[in-house]
């Protein structure tokens, strides 16, 4: 296996603690493919069967969500190390709930679920990060949901603001997306997220300047969220 695939291996949940050598040995004995994509190719379509766990080793994706109206989210943006298809591949209703699409030149493997299965059996320490990254999944599916109960866009900006000050333990926060990409991920429209930026800095909740935020009144953004 070449060793620019090994290496990213490494950089992945589920391979990260095994050294190179053992991880050579492993896929030597399991079935896998690798595909390569151009920027903007789909990697999956809604409505598509997930027969494969999916580890980017190159390049990066992006996950959305298309409502009947037209509406667009984007759900996630996945990097190199990064998996998909972990959460529904076991599933009786292993169909894909979004779209992958590359964002550029993106290489991708791909493991049958058979294969995950022997790999889980086989070696305790790939089952224990595989476990630990769907017990990561449904927390992140935990937080989607919290997002989606938000009524209002101010609820939406606190609860990420809120998410981004545990992160980074300090009221000024870097944010390291887009206003672009922040109201994908919201799942709202540019101009009103920035409107009502505007909004809770004249009410004295937020200041900004570039990509800084810096929260004022903890208190209340905190109580927007509860």
């Amino acid at each position: 296996m070449d060793q620019k695939i090994i290496t990213a291996l490494t950089n992945t949940l589920i391979f990260k603690n095994i050294n190179e050598d053992k991880l050579r040995d492993i896929f030597n004995n399991v079935n896998y493919s690798i595909k390569e994509y151009s920027n903007d190719s789909p990697v999956a379509a809604e409505g598509e069967e997930c027969l494969s766990l999916g580890i980017i080793l190159d390049g990066s994706v992006e996950i959305q969500k298309t409502y009947s109206s037209g509406k667009v989210v984007t759900l996630a943006r996945l990097t190199t190390g990064n998996i998909f298809g972990e959460a529904i591949i076991f599933s009786h209703l292993n169909i894909y709930p979004a779209t992958i699409t590359t964002l550029n030149s993106t290489t991708v493997m791909f493991i049958k679920a058979a294969d995950i299965i022997l790999l889980c059996s086989q070696f305790p320490l790939v089952m224990h990060s595989f476990l630990e990254l769907l017990s990561d999944k449904i927390l992140l599916l935990n937080k989607k949901i919290k997002e989606l109960s938000f009524s209002t866009i101010r609820q939406k900006i606190s609860s990420f603001l809120l998410e981004e000050y545990r992160y980074q333990g300090n009221l000024t926060l870097k944010i390291a997306v887009s206003r672009q990409e922040l109201s994908e991920h919201m799942g709202i429209q540019r101009p009103s997220l920035s409107r009502e930026l505007i909004n809770m800095r004249e009410d004295g909740l937020i200041k900004f300047s570039g990509n800084t935020i810096t929260i004022i009144d903890l208190y209340s953004i905190e109580e927007l969220t509860n």
